[in-house]
C-alpha cells in the first residue's frame, strides 16, 4: 500500500512539474505575443542575423539530405564543420524540417519554448532524484531555473539552452559517480553537452572540477587531515579524471574537426589585456539579485544576471545562518557559489572560464551555474527545515533588501545611457519604479515563506504564486523594448524576395558559370525595427554573396575583404559594402540587385571573373597593410598583371572646411580628379550611422550610412573634373575624411581583358550548393601568368588534383587559395576534406573501447571483491 502511495505521489509529481511550465512559459508567449501564440516572432538581436539564415541552410541540406562540408553561400565561401559545431548540433532543430523556410520563425519560437521548458523539467526531476524527495518547492526550483536571469537575457542565443536541459542530468551522474561508482550518466550527460555545443561543454567541463571539489570538502570528515583525506581519495579522485577524460574522447569526433576550423577564426588570438587583474562588475551587480535588474537594451553588457526568484536567494542566505545545516555543508555550499561568483568578477579566471576570450557582447554566459548551484542550495536547506526560523527568514530579507538598495543606489550615482553601438558601459540606469516592486515583492515572498511553518497549505500556493510573478516579470523586463518582428509581415516580405532574388538566380545559372550576387533589399530590411545588414541573408535566398556573420568567419576571409575596403566592425563581422570595381573583378561580383518597395534594378558588371583566375607570380607574395586600402588594391593589380604600374591616383584636393554649426560637424572637400574612372572616399575605423553625406549636391543612400562603412564610391569622374564631398556628422570624426583614390578605368581594363582568357570554367556551376566541397573545371594557364588564384579563402582542407593527380595548394594574394600550374590547358578537381575528422573518429571509437573495458573492469574487481568476502 505504502508503495503503491509513493508511486502515485511521484506520478502527480511529474505530471505536475511538466504541466506547470508549460503552462508559465506558453502563458509568457501569449501575453508577450509570440508566434505561435501571437502576431510577433523573436526574430530579434543574433537570431534575426545568425540563427534563422542557419536553420535555413540546415532545413535545405535536411531536405536534401547532401550534407556538404563546404559552402559558397557563406561570405566568399566558408567550411560548414564549425557552424554546424557551434549553433546547429542540437536534436531539437531537427523540428525546422517541418517548417516552411517562411514559417522558420515560428519554428524557432517553438524551439526555444521547447527548451526552457526542459530546462525546469530537467532540474526539477534532478531535485527530485537527488534528495527522493517530491515536494512543490522542487517543482518551483524548476522554474527558478529555468526562467533565472541567464535564461530570460540570452534564450535566443537557443544553442546554449541544451546545456542547461543536460547539466542537471551530468550532475546526478557525476554524484552517481562519486557516491556509486555508476559512471555512465555522467559519461553520457558531460559527452552529449560538448557535443551539442562544445562552447557550454569547455564552461560545464569547468564547473564538474568545481562541483567534484565541492563533493569532497561536503564529504570530508571534521577530525580528519585534509593530506590523509586525500590520499583516502585518491581512487575517487582518478575515477573523475578517468570518465572525464573518456567524455572527452567520446566526443573527439566534433570537437577535434572544430578545433581545427576554429584555428581558421580570429578566435584563436589571446589578449594579455584580458588577464589584467581587477574586477568585471562593481557593487550595482546586487540589482540583479531582484527582479528586472537588465533589460533587452542592455544585452550586449550589463551586470551578471543572477536572478533565480526572491524564494531561493531568501532561503540561499538562510542556509548559511541557520542551526540546521551543518558547518561542513556550509563550507562546501561557500566554496561551490563563491567559486562561481569570483570566477565572474576577476578578470583572468572570467576570460579563462570564456575560453580565454572576452565575450563581444552577452557576458557572464557561466551564470546559469550560479543559478543552478543556488537552487540546488537553498532546496537541501528547505529540506532541513531552515525556512523555520522566522527571524532568520526576517534578517535575510532586510540584508537582501539593503543589498538591493545599494545596487540600485550605486547605478543611480553611476548610471551610463547606452548610446548606439558603443559597448563600453559599466552599468545601465536602473528602474526605480522596479526597485519598489521588488522590495515589495521580497517583503510577501518572506511572509509567505513563514506561513508555510504553520503548515497552511495556501502558503504553498502563495508562494508559488509570488515566484512565477517574479520570474515572469523579469522576463519581461529582460524583453522590454525587444524590436520583435510581425511574422505575418515577415511571411509576406519572405516571400516576395525570394521570388524576386530567384530570378535573377535563374538568369544567373544559365550561364552556367559561377558569379556572385550582391542584394540590397530594403523591404525585406524594413520589416526589422533596428537598422539590419543582412550578414548571412545569401544563406537564407540562397545567392553567393560577400557578407558573414558568426563566431566561426575564417580569419582569411576578414582580412582579405577588410584590407581590400569592405566593412567590418570586428573580426566575426564583414559587410558587402565598401568594394570597389577592383573587388567586383577580384570576386566575380558581377550582379547588384537593387530592391525598393515600388521598383527593382539589375546592375550587372561586365568586367567580374568567375570562381578563379591565372594570374602572375607576384600574387604569391602580395602582402596587405592595415588601414592602406587603396595601396592594398594597387598591389592587388600589379600582381595579377605582374607590373609596378600605377593603377590608382589620388586626386588634388583643391579645398578642404571644417566647421561647427548647432552641434553638428561639417566636413567639406572639394578635389580634382587626376584620371579618369570611379573615385572612392576611404574613412577609416569610424562607424557612420551619424553621418550624412553629399556628392556634387547629391545625396548618398542612406546605405552609406550604416554601421562601420568605410570605402564610399563617390561616382565616376574624367580627369580633371572637380567634385565637392560633404559631409554632416553629429559627432566629430576622429579621422580626417580627406582619403579619396581614383580607378584608371582604361589601364584596369586592359589587366581585366588580359585575365578573361584565362578564368576558371566551373563545371556544373548551377548545383554549387550542393556540392560546395567537390567541384571540377577547367583552365588554360599562359607561360607569363601561372599562377591559378580561386576567390576563396586559403584553408587547408582543400585537396587539389591536377589532370588526376594529386597538386599542392598555395595562399596567393595574402589569404585566398591557389595553385602553381605549367603552361597549357587543365582539368582541376577540388575536394574538401574535413580535417580532424578521422583522428577524431579515431580517437571516439579509442574512447568506447575504453568505455566498455571499464565497465568490464569494474564488474571484474566487483566479483573478486565479493568473492574474497
Amino acid at each position: 500500500m505504502l508503495t503503491k502511495m509513493r508511486m502515485h505521489q511521484r506520478f502527480n509529481y511529474y505530471i505536475s512539474i511538466t504541466i506547470l511550465p508549460v503552462v508559465v512559459v506558453s502563458l509568457l508567449f501569449i501575453i508577450i505575443g509570440i508566434a505561435p501564440f501571437g502576431s510577433k516572432n523573436l526574430l530579434i538581436s543574433d537570431l534575426s542575423t545568425q540563427y534563422l539564415q542557419f536553420f535555413a541552410e540546415l532545413r535545405r541540406q535536411l531536405l536534401h539530405l547532401s550534407f556538404s562540408s563546404y559552402s559558397f553561400l557563406i561570405s566568399i565561401g566558408d567550411s560548414l564543420v564549425p557552424v554546424y559545431a557551434y549553433y546547429l548540433l542540437s536534436p531539437l532543430n531537427l523540428l525546422v524540417v517541418f517548417f516552411e523556410p517562411a514559417h522558420l520563425p515560428i519554428a524557432i519560437d517553438l524551439i526555444i519554448w521547447l527548451k526552457i521548458i526542459l530546462c525546469s523539467v530537467s532540474m526539477s526531476t534532478f531535485l527530485a532524484y537527488k534528495y527522493r524527495h517530491y515536494d512543490f518547492m522542487a517543482a518551483c526550483g524548476g522554474l527558478a531555473y529555468g526562467l533565472c536571469g541567464f535564461v530570460s537575457m540570452y534564450f535566443y542565443d537557443l544553442m546554449w539552452l541544451d546545456a542547461l536541459i543536460l547539466l542537471p542530468m551530468m550532475i546526478y551522474g557525476l554524484e552517481k559517480l562519486y557516491y556509486q561508482n555508476r559512471f555512465w550518466l555522467y559519461v553520457g550527460g558531460l559527452t552529449a553537452i560538448i557535443i551539442t555545443n562544445y562552447y557550454m561543454g569547455y564552461i560545464i567541463c569547468l564547473f564538474s572540477v568545481i562541483y567534484f571539489l565541492y563533493l569532497m570538502v561536503k564529504e570530508q570528515p571534521a577530525r580528519l587531515s585534509l593530506g590523509i583525506y586525500l590520499k583516502q581519495q585518491l581512487n575517487r579522485i582518478g575515477r573523475f579524471l578517468w570518465y572525464s577524460l573518456l567524455s572527452g574522447m567520446l566526443s573527439a569526433v566534433v570537437l577535434i574537426p572544430t578545433a581545427i576550423s576554429m584555428m581558421s577564426t580570429g578566435k584563436k588570438d589571446i589578449h594579455l589585456r584580458n588577464f589584467i587583474l581587477k574586477g568585471t562588475f562593481g557593487p550595482s551587480f546586487t540589482v540583479n539579485l531582484g527582479f528586472g535588474g537588465n533589460d533587452f537594451a542592455g544585452r550586449l553588457v550589463h551586470n551578471p544576471s543572477m536572478f533565480t526568484g526572491s524564494l531561493f536567494i531568501i532561503l540561499g542566505i538562510v542556509y548559511f545562518f541557520s542551526k540546521s545545516v551543518s558547518n561542513r555543508d556550509k563550507q562546501a555550499a561557500a566554496f561551490l557559489l563563491g567559486s562561481i561568483f569570483i570566477g565572474m568578477w576577476l578578470l583572468p579566471l572570467n576570460t579563462v572560464w570564456h575560453l580565454f576570450q572576452r565575450p563581444a557582447g552577452f557576458p557572464f554566459r557561466m551564470v546559469f551555474l550560479f543559478s543552478f548551484a543556488l537552487v540546488m542550495v537553498a532546496y537541501e536547506g528547505y529540506l532541513k527545515g531552515i525556512f523555520k526560523d522566522s527571524k532568520l527568514i526576517v534578517l535575510a530579507t532586510a540584508g537582501l533588501g539593503v543589498a538591493i538598495s545599494i545596487g540600485y543606489a550605486w547605478a543611480a550615482i553611476f548610471q551610463e545611457k547606452m548610446t548606439p553601438y558603443k559597448f563600453a558601459t559599466p552599468q545601465l540606469s536602473a528602474n526605480n519604479f522596479i526597485y519598489v516592486l521588488v522590495l515589495g515583492f521580497l517583503i510577501l515572498t518572506a511572509i509567505a515563506i513563514m506561513s508555510l511553518t504553520n503548515r497552511q497549505a495556501s502558503g504553498k500556493v502563495i508562494l508559488t504564486s509570488i515566484l512565477i510573478f517574479e520570474l515572469m516579470m523579469n522576463f519581461f523586463v529582460a524583453t522590454m523594448n525587444a524590436p520583435f518582428v510581425n511574422q505575418h509581415q515577415f511571411e509576406t516580405q519572405y516571400r516576395r524576395s525570394r521570388q524576386a532574388i530567384q530570378r535573377v538566380q535563374h538568369l544567373k545559372f544559365t550561364q552556367n558559370k559561377f558569379y556572385r550576387l550582391l542584394v540590397l533589399d530594403q523591404p525585406y530590411r524594413n520589416i526589422y525595427r533596428i537598422p539590419y545588414s543582412g550578414y548571412n541573408d545569401s544563406l537564407l535566398f540562397e545567392n553567393h554573396g560577400i557578407s558573414s556573420y558568426s563566431s566561426t568567419l575564417n580569419s582569411h576571409t576578414h582580412h582579405v575583404l577588410a584590407s581590400l575596403g569592405f566593412s567590418s566592425r570586428n573580426i566575426r563581422r564583414i559587410d558587402m559594402l565598401g568594394g570597389s570595381i577592383i573587388t567586383n573583378h577580384l570576386f566575380g561580383i558581377k550582379y547588384y540587385y537593387v530592391i525598393g518597395q515600388h521598383m527593382q534594378k539589375l546592375f550587372v558588371r561586365q568586367n567580374a571573373a568567375q570562381l578563379g583566375f591565372m594570374t602572375h607570380q607576384q600574387m604569391r607574395h602580395l602582402k596587405y597593410h592595415s588601414n592602406q586600402v587603396f595601396d592594398n588594391l594597387n598591389a592587388l593589380v600589379q600582381a595579377e598583371a605582374g607590373n609596378n604600374r600605377q593603377y590608382l591616383y589620388r586626386p588634388t584636393v583643391t579645398d578642404y572646411q571644417q566647421s561647427l554649426i548647432k552641434g553638428n560637424h561639417y566636413y567639406r572637400l572639394q578635389i580634382r580628379a587626376r584620371t579618369s574612372g570611379p573615385h572612392y572616399l576611404y574613412i577609416p575605423k569610424i562607424r557612420l550611422y551619424h553621418v550624412t553625406m553629399w556628392v556634387n549636391g547629391a545625396k548618398l543612400a542612406k546605405t552609406y550610412s550604416g554601421l562601420g562603412t568605410e570605402m564610399i564610391p563617390i561616382g565616376y569622374l574624367q580627369k580633371g573634373q572637380v567634385a565637392t564631398i560633404r559631409l554632416r556628422s553629429t559627432k566629430l570624426l576622429k579621422t580626417v575624411p580627406k582619403i579619396t583614390m581614383g580607378v584608371d578605368l582604361k589601364k584596369f581594363e586592359a589587366v581585366a581583358a588580359q585575365t578573361r582568357k584565362h578564368q576558371f570554367q566551373l563545371q556544373d556551376a548551377q548545383n554549387i550548393n550542393e556540392h560546395g566541397g567537390h567541384f571540377r573545371g577547367t583552365v588554360n594557364v599562359s607561360k607569363n601568368s601561372r599562377i591559378l588564384l580561386m576567390s576563396f579563402p586559403y584553408d587547408r582542407g582543400w585537396q587539389l588534383h591536377v589532370d588526376g593527380k594529386p597538386h599542392p595548394i598555395i595562399k596567393v594574394a595574402d589569404g585566398l587559395i591557389g595553385a602553381k600550374l605549367t603552361a597549357g590547358e587543365h582539368h582541376l578537381a577540388f575536394n574538401y576534406h574535413i580535417r580532424g575528422l578521422v583522428p577524431g573518429f579515431i580517437i571516439t571509437m579509442i574512447g568506447l573501447v575504453l568505455l566498455v573495458i571499464s565497465r568490464w573492469w569494474k564488474e571484474k574487481s566487483v566479483k573478486f571483491v565479493k568473492h574474497l568476502h
